[in-house]
């Protein structure tokens, strides 16, 4: 969970912050540009790039960046919208082959430092957004982050990171907009990391965390990430799905099994997608339902209200039943899994939450 944070770090504070365009009512920040991603087991960590650090290989990206401050009251609150564009490394000049012709889930991080500092060795990422590539075409994927403005203000280091083992392999673009369109209500007070696990196996099928609410908060919700893979692209975990299990304080509150069915309309982003004819019928890779992703698309978070989390300190745990165990020839099915609570402050002001009352 702490790849490679302190040696990033030090680095990264001795580079200038990103392009900030600000308009009365918007601000937009410009983390990452056309960068490449590519792997490069020669690469040692952290190896600077310009005006970023990469990381894990070549495979993550890392920069530390100066957000706009939280906002000092309501009529200050913003949208935050992060978008991230993907484009794949072309083999060569005029050729239509890609480096990377395979989909890759992608995922957008912000590390937050530990109680002693952005130099604490608790300090961790959170999971901002994630996302998976076409077969060898990228494309650009926008979510509303808004809930998590606790940790999008100020210093921060944020990173990019795509699952690629080709080289070359894509570039991508990351910004963050902040903008008055659109606010809402919400004012966004708390946001804690719980997990940030990317390989939730058979033998270790359950994470769990402890957590103190604060007095006074309004909304508790969890928000999760969750989405099924193979080591060797087999169907289980990446074709069939697992029930997951939601506690809290040892009470079960949600049980639910991540899946997406939006394949068929996605061939013009998967222009790479392996093709079988059945029945007469052409079947692409990239049209196969899967376990709460799809190549191409965005993964939508899991929002679960939980007004069990009153003031004071939780134990909060996930399990994921029947993960398809190592066999004989190594592989095994595998869950990529985050998870946040988030809370607001009361609005309008002095408006108790129901537990409260």
């Amino acid at each position: 969970m702490g790849r490679g944070l302190l040696p990033a770090l030090a680095i990264l504070l001795a580079v200038p912050d990103a392009t900030a365009q600000t308009t009365a009512d918007t601000t937009i920040i410009r983390v990452f540009e056309t960068a490449a991603i590519g792997f490069d087991e020669a690469l040692e960590d952290p190896t600077p790039r310009g005006e970023h650090v990469v990381l894990d290989q070549g495979r993550t990206l890392a920069r530390t960046v100066q957000l706009p401050a939280a906002p000092a009251d309501q009529r200050d609150a913003r949208r935050i919208v992060a978008t991230v564009t993907v484009r794949p490394v072309l083999t060569e000049p005029g050729s239509r082959r890609p480096g990377d012709e395979w989909t890759r889930m992608g995922c957008l991080t912000v590390v937050t430092p530990g109680d002693g500092g952005p130099d604490d060795p608790n300090a961790t990422e959170v999971e901002l957004m994630r996302f998976t590539t076409g077969f060898g075409q990228g494309a650009g994927y926008s979510q509303d982050v808004t809930a998590l403005a606790p940790l999008l203000a100020g210093r921060r280091e944020l990173r990019l990171t795509l699952s690629t083992y080709r080289n070359p392999a894509w570039e991508v673009s990351v910004r963050l907009e902040y903008t008055r369109d659109g606010v809402g209500y919400r004012r966004p007070a708390l946001a804690e990391p719980l997990f940030h696990d990317m390989a939730l196996t058979a033998d270790s099928p359950l994470l769990s965390a402890t957590i103190d609410i604060p007095v006074g908060l309004a909304r508790p919700r969890v928000r999760l990430l969750s989405t099924g893979h193979s080591t060797d692209g087999g169907p289980e975990n990446e074709f069939i799905t697992c029930t997951h299990v939601l506690r809290i304080d040892g009470r079960r509150i949600v049980s639910w099994r991540p899946w997406s069915e939006q394949g068929g309309a996605l061939r013009s982003v998967n222009p790479w997608a392996g093709r079988r004819t059945i029945d007469g019928r052409e079947v692409w890779s990239s049209d196969l339902d899967r376990s709460g992703w799809q190549p191409g698309l965005v993964i939508e978070p899991l929002l679960v209200p939980v007004p069990e989390l009153t003031p004071g300190r939780h134990e909060i745990s996930l399990e994921v039943l029947g993960i398809r165990p190592e066999g004989m020839d190594h592989a095994h099915g595998y869950w990529r899994i985050s998870g946040v609570v988030l809370a607001d402050e009361p609005w309008p002001a002095g408006v108790a939450r129901p537990t409260e009352r």
